[in-house]
């Protein structure tokens, strides 16, 4: 058995080092730049079995490579609900949006004219787009590249805006995040000493707390809040205590998208550490990806 994954490009060096340390009987089989597979030395794995994977946005059973001329028929032999095709070589894809336990067969492209087949269950928290990527396109009057990834955690993580939800966002300057979220309903308080961008300002459905996070009291927040989102590049231990401090302040908040900076001296291990912490604090859910517009950074999401 070989299990196949779609992970983000420059990112398969941290993918081979997370498959070592959590799944020591996978073997590395195959890669190119963006998809590896792996063979299941322990021959225990099948098509249900989940994996605890951060730097696979997608993962499923590899039924191998097929010729190009005998691709349609080969698709034509498994009956599945969703058929998702894919190429890296210039990010074209195709396929219907899958449900929540559907079966999607993955028809990959890995480099000119090279095929690859896989077959994955979609899962809550999991990519059921074709390419486990939505191609979003960053608007011109988007502040920030911070709309993208709080974007794209928001599809990834199946959440769509209640009616009067109001966002907490740490580190919101100059506003890309918390202009995606006003575009999509929330009310959004952004915390933050710098400027924020003017437009986003304006909006009634913005409003800036002035202040560093550390500063920010009871006082200074609504009530309730709903959601709190960061993106800030601080130390992982130093945010991490104030997105608890924020949450004990406000026990409204049930959902928590937070961006940990990774960059080249944080280890695989010290990542999975920082997510251990943040398990404790309080979810009934808790998982983490690296987004498709993710570089040196992870998405942590917890949920109570």
């Amino acid at each position: 058995m070989f299990i196949y994954t779609i992970v983000n490009i420059g990112s398969e060096k941290l993918l081979k080092e997370e498959v070592a340390i959590k799944y020591p009987e996978l073997s590395f089989a195959y890669s190119r730049p963006g998809y590896i597979t792996f063979k299941d030395n322990s021959e225990t794995l099948n098509f249900n079995s989940k994996l605890n994977l951060v730097f696979a946005r997608a993962y499923g059973i590899s039924l191998g490579k097929v010729d190009k001329s005998n691709l349609e028929n080969e698709i034509k032999k498994y009956s599945i609900d969703k058929i998702h095709k894919f190429s890296f070589v210039n990010d074209e894809s195709s396929g219907e949006y899958a449900n929540i336990g559907d079966t999607i067969l993955d028809v990959l492209e890995v480099k000119e004219g090279e095929y690859w087949l896989g077959m994955r269950k979609a899962h809550k928290c999991s990519w059921l787009i074709p390419g486990a990527n939505p191609n979003l396109v960053l608007p011109k009057s988007a502040p920030s590249r911070a709309y993208l990834k709080i974007a794209e955690a928001l599809i990834w993580s199946n959440y769509n805006c209640g009616k009067n939800e109001i966002v907490l966002e740490l580190g919101s300057a100059p506003g890309g995040a918390s202009y995606a979220m006003v575009e999509r309903g929330f009310r959004v308080y952004g915390v933050d000493n710098a400027l924020m961008n003017e437009d986003l300002l304006k909006n009634p459905m913005f409003t800036h707390i002035k202040e560093p996070m550390q500063k920010v009291q009871d006082s200074d927040i609504p009530r309730p809040c709903h959601l709190l989102v960061s993106d800030v590049n601080v130390l992982p231990s130093l945010i991490l205590g104030q997105l608890k401090r924020f949450m004990s302040i406000r026990p409204s908040i049930h959902t928590v998208y937070y961006t940990l900076k990774i960059g080249d001296k944080i280890s695989v291990k010290e990542v999975l550490k920082h997510i251990d912490t943040f398990k404790t604090f309080g979810f009934t859910e808790v998982k983490a990806t690296q987004l498709p517009s993710n570089k040196s950074e992870v998405l942590l999401y917890g949920k109570k």
